[in-house]
């Protein structure tokens, strides 16, 4: 299908790569990304809907790929793999988007599998049945000796950015998923690298996470550089550093 083209209107946004960027700045002009490079970018969804948040988040992710890919978010054509993941049709551009109340997270690396997750804080964590139904045998143990919901949202969105950039797997099979380490145990074992993303102060309460592997499975890669970035709507203060390192 073609990529969020319902919208009426396209906004000129900021994509901040460093201090001292101007607001307004091509959208074309986006970060060289290296073969073993992810750039996640942090979007802030600042409207009471629901719904109009989740075409904000939308909105977002094609402006981004249409940038790193030098065409106009019109020209994007999306389609499903054979595990129902989305991918750009006839493009090796690997990409991820979660969103959770007012934020989005959109991951792109140039060709291996990756996956995003971010969560707002959520009541299930504090649920015994829920740490039960999520956990690994190990991380479970873990969990009893520290069972704070936090603790336990950060095990859950570790898990999700797994199974994302894996494409394949559901709720279902988490539990057979080890994310104690960024190296992923269980059921896939040695093909993944998972990582904590920091997020900016205000966000405080918010877990986020991405994942990356090779689609081969014939190792685990390890990326030069994990990177954050802050996408601006318009109107965005642009005074402050936009890039995180993690």
């Amino acid at each position: 299908m073609v990529g969020w083209s319902g919208a009426t209107a396209h906004p000129v946004v900021s994509l901040r790569t460093g201090p001292a960027t101007a607001a307004g700045v091509n959208l074309r002009v986006v970060p060289s990304l290296g073969e073993h490079d992810v750039h996640v970018w942090v979007v802030a969804l600042e409207h009471p809907a629901k719904q109009r948040r989740r075409e904000l988040a939308h909105l977002a992710l094609d402006w981004l790929l249409a940038a790193y890919l030098g065409v106009t978010p019109a020209q994007l054509v999306f389609e499903r793999g054979a595990a129902g993941k989305p991918q750009l049709q006839g493009e090796p551009l690997q990409f991820s988007l979660s969103h959770s109340e007012r934020l989005a997270l959109v991951a792109v690396a140039r060709s291996q599998p990756v996956g995003a997750d971010v969560q707002a804080p959520h009541p299930a964590t504090t649920r015994a049945w829920f740490a039960r139904r999520i956990c690994s045998a190990r991380e479970y143990d873990r969990h009893l000796t520290n069972p704070e919901p936090d603790e336990l949202l950060r095990l859950w969105v570790r898990k999700e950015a797994v199974l994302k950039a894996r494409g394949a797997g559901s709720y279902l099979d988490v539990d057979g998923i080890d994310v104690l380490d960024d190296a992923v145990a269980g059921a896939t074992a040695g093909r993944w690298l998972c990582r904590d993303l920091t997020l900016p102060g205000e966000l405080a309460g918010y877990r986020a996470a991405v994942a990356v592997g090779r689609a081969g499975g014939d190792g685990p890669t390890v990326p030069a550089e994990i990177s954050t970035r802050v996408f601006l709507w318009p109107g965005a203060d642009a005074a402050s550093d936009g890039q995180n390192r993690s």
